[in-house]
């Protein structure tokens, strides 16, 4: 076979462009990071009539503007391998969105294969699109249409990679701005930036554009020249004059100016679900739909999860009686009570992470979830936030980690900074194993209300620290988000399946590593050198007397300690700790509470390091974040236990 030729997969969020690239590559994937950072990078080979291709799933963007990481990862792969073959995945339901990243591409001088994915979606809701106009329009730029969950088009999408050949394709914009840039491009030619880099083979007209929309590294390539950043400035000052708004916005109604006029007559859109939107993103409507959904979700996962509960309890029971039997004594403690009493509750509320994943895959995969992220950016704006830290709060459900790492698409740095720090805040499926431990426990007849009530209590609070955060702590106001709500579909069960899996194959694994060695640790903590007078016992003491204000004695502080490396270990630990019988040693009260410290108060180990890693290793906010946690899982402790007690609750 011939070499390797690069292929790259480029578009925005939601256009199937993974389902394009599991498609061309099968098997042969690999995912690791991205040199220098930890976004995911995902590659592979696709091999085709004796050729290999390299293809590289680039993340998803909505523009190449390099304002954040995933934007600047995806421009800089672009730029640096110019002979890539660029294919541009794109929404055929949302075709006249999509090409303005396919605008930015030609401007850099690439010409991409245009793959318009999604076409079952759209001939099913009335839309089309002449291919073979469109691509005259585009100065004879391939156009395949494509499905890639129904493997329309495949084929033709890989001969189209198999034959590509670069051409060369113009756009031209309207008169004013055409005659800005070529002033600029003039000063480029009579000035020599001192070093260009990667920048280096750019067209010039690329860089005049980057410059007049206020591209972050264009800017700072400019003022390496102190002559030519003075000149352009004035010219961009003059574009900015006569048009009297900014030149940012102005260059961006251009494209759009120019993507209706390629689309004129070529393609026919229908206008499909505004009138469901209109309800779902309504401030009062929506917000109580959303609280709605949530309930069933709650509802059915605790449901369902009740019933398999039941029959890996009756496993965990008999294979610690059968093991109990044929052990000897001195290893028969840490096996039965430690391990399968601590890793087997945990395991036993596998199903409540389980079906929490698999319900959020699926709101995800319909296209409910874009919508909650468009619903809230108000309110995440007017309490010191963005827009865009909606998605990372959502992801948080399912684990802090990933949550964390996706802020990296929010370009305001101070607005991702904020929403790092109030991240911990979400309850992510390790705590729900807390949350779903004690509502079947302590609140079996209402176990979905005991669960919305600690969820609802948590992002209360979630709320007022972060108006504190965003408005007090890392000021500065926070940018216009950008929504593509896709159309509604029908559930892609693969992709559903393939992502609550992602999530909750972590969950198994913690339980085999992490929660495994920390069982045993507590166990011989609790036992050592006798149950009496343990080394538990003496570290549960001295954090006693700051828990003993919650009603929370040294067994449960001992099990807050252990939540720090994994919170699914305060089950685990609670579980040795109390001997098994933890109903009979706590009341109601002090389980309402000692769940909310564990939903509220520092996060895991994974979590902290997350922290550390993704502000710039930045010790003091990471301590900043621990330590409000720890503060303000205190203070509720105490007075939620307080006020209960007055309330006459036990």
């Amino acid at each position: 076979m011939e070499d390797k030729k690069i292929v790259a997969l480029v578009g925005q969020p939601n256009v199937g462009k993974t389902t394009i690239f599991n498609e061309l590559t099968g098997m042969t994937q690999r995912v690791g990071n991205w040199p220098g950072v930890t976004v995911e990078k995902k590659e592979g080979t696709m091999a085709y009539k004796g050729v290999k291709f390299h293809v590289i799933d680039l993340p998803g963007i909505y523009s190449l503007k390099a304002d954040s990481l995933d934007q600047k990862i995806a421009r800089d792969f672009i730029i640096e391998n110019k002979d890539a073959i660029i294919v541009d995945v794109i929404d055929t339901n949302n075709l006249n969105r999509n090409l303005y990243l396919t605008l930015q591409l030609i401007e850099l001088g690439r010409s991409p294969i245009l793959c318009l994915n999604f076409i079952d979606e759209a001939e099913k809701y009335g839309i089309s699109v002449d291919s073979k106009k469109l691509s005259e329009r585009l100065g004879g730029l391939p156009v395949v249409k494509t499905s890639g969950r129904y493997k329309i088009g495949i084929e033709d999408l890989k001969e189209a990679i198999f034959n590509y050949k670069p051409i060369h394709c113009e756009i031209r914009y309207s008169e004013l701005l055409e005659d800005t840039v070529r002033e600029i491009v003039e000063k480029l030619e009579k000035y020599t930036l001192p070093t260009e880099g990667k920048f280096k083979d750019v067209p010039k007209r690329w860089l005049a554009i980057s410059f007049l929309e206020g591209d972050p590294e264009v800017v700072e390539l400019f003022k390496k020249n102190e002559d030519l950043f003075k000149e352009v400035k004035k010219i961009k000052e003059e574009l900015e004059r006569k048009i009297r708004h900014d030149a940012e916005s102005y260059v961006a109604e251009e494209r759009y100016k120019k993507v209706d006029e390629i689309l004129k007559g070529i393609w026919k859109e229908k206008i499909i679900f505004d009138d469901i939107d209109r309800i779902l993103l309504h401030p009062v409507y929506g917000i109580a739909i959303f609280a709605i959904v949530m309930y069933i979700v709650y509802t059915v996962v605790i449901g369902l999860g009740d019933v398999f509960i039941e029959y890996i309890e009756m496993f965990f029971e008999y294979l610690g009686g059968y093991l109990g039997g044929i052990i000897p004594e001195p290893y028969r403690g840490v096996v039965v009570e430690g391990i399968i009493g601590g890793v087997g509750t945990v395991l036993t509320f596998f199903p409540y992470v389980a079906f929490m994943m698999l319900s959020l895959s699926l709101l995800e995969s319909v296209g409910y979830l874009a919508r909650v992220s468009a619903l809230f950016h108000n309110i995440m704006a007017k309490i010191g936030l963005s827009g865009g830290s909606t998605i990372p709060l959502l992801i948080s459900f399912g684990c802090n980690v990933p949550g964390i790492l996706a802020t990296r698409t929010i370009p305001d740095p101070l607005r991702r900074l904020a929403t790092i720090l109030v991240t911990p805040l979400v309850p992510c499926s390790a705590r729900f194993v807390v949350i779903g431990f004690m509502a079947s426990a302590f609140f079996a007849s209402h176990a979905s209300l005991f669960a919305m009530g600690i969820i609802a209590i948590s992002l209360l609070l979630l709320v007022l620290v972060s108006y504190v955060v965003g408005k007090y702590i890392v000021k500065g106001k926070p940018e216009e988000p950008i929504f593509e709500l896709p159309p509604f579909r029908l559930p892609d069960w693969n992709y559903i399946l393939k992502r609550a899996w992602a999530y909750t194959k972590h969950f198994l694994i913690r339980a085999g590593t992490i929660i495994l060695a920390g069982s045993i640790l507590f166990y011989y903590l609790l036992h050592y050198p006798s149950e009496e007078n343990c080394y538990g016992m003496l570290l549960g003491k001295m954090v006693e007397p700051i828990t003993e204000l919650m009603g929370i004695d040294w067994r449960g502080a001992l099990a807050l300690l252990a939540g720090i490396i994994a919170k699914e270990l305060v089950v685990s630990t609670m579980e040795i700790a109390y001997n098994g019988k933890i109903v009979e040693a706590l009341t109601p009260l002090q389980a309402f509470v000692l769940t909310l410290v564990t939903v509220l108060y520092i996060p895991c180990l994974a979590t902290i390091a997350s922290l550390f890693f993704e502000t710039g290793k930045s010790i003091k906010w990471t301590l900043f974040a621990v330590s409000y946690n720890l503060i303000l899982a205190t203070l509720v402790g105490i007075v939620v236990y307080n006020i209960g007690r007055l309330l006459g609750f036990v």
